[in-house]
């Protein structure tokens, strides 16, 4: 018999004849259906645009674990970021920028753009769009990431 032949036969609304069709134990249930389960909030995966490779030592955000940069990309330790010291990377990954912006820093002016996490959002440092003085043009694409904000991962014995 299809369901839509059991369905006319006993006028059993869909979940009950559906019930009793799965499971051949499971009689009939009389009587009202229980109330559903309060809302549970499912949260979402973390999705990284890019992982970098495990066989390396990377840095990752410290607040959700993104992996930013490897180890092999780190060009000086030396730097001093808005809220204290602070890595010069050659490159990063999983990171958004903002507009850029004439600042004077500690080296002179200088075009930069606030950089954040892409998975939390959170503000890691910025990006050295253009440097004015030839004596910091070597910084001129580079990203400045505050270890406040980052942490050590995979392969750092």
């Amino acid at each position: 018999m299809c369901v839509a032949q059991l369905l006319t036969a006993h006028s059993l609304p869909l979940r009950q004849a559906l019930g009793s069709l799965c499971s051949p134990w499971a009689a009939p249930r009389v009587g009202p259906l229980p109330p559903a389960p309060a809302m549970v909030r499912i949260s979402k995966p973390k999705t990284f645009q890019a992982y970098l490779d495990d066989c390396h030592r990377r840095y990752s955000c410290a607040h959700c674990r993104a992996h930013l940069a490897n180890h092999d990309d780190l060009i000086s330790k030396s730097f001093q970021g808005s809220q204290g010291r602070a890595y010069l990377f050659n490159s990063v990954v999983n990171v958004g920028c903002g507009p850029a912006e004439e600042r004077v820093l500690l080296t002179g002016l200088h075009a930069v753009a606030d950089i954040h996490c892409e998975n939390c959002k959170t503000t890691l440092g910025w990006k050295y769009e253009q440097a004015f003085e030839s004596s910091q043009k070597y910084k001129e694409g580079k990203y400045i990431i505050e270890l406040n904000h980052m942490i050590k991962d995979n392969g750092w014995d």
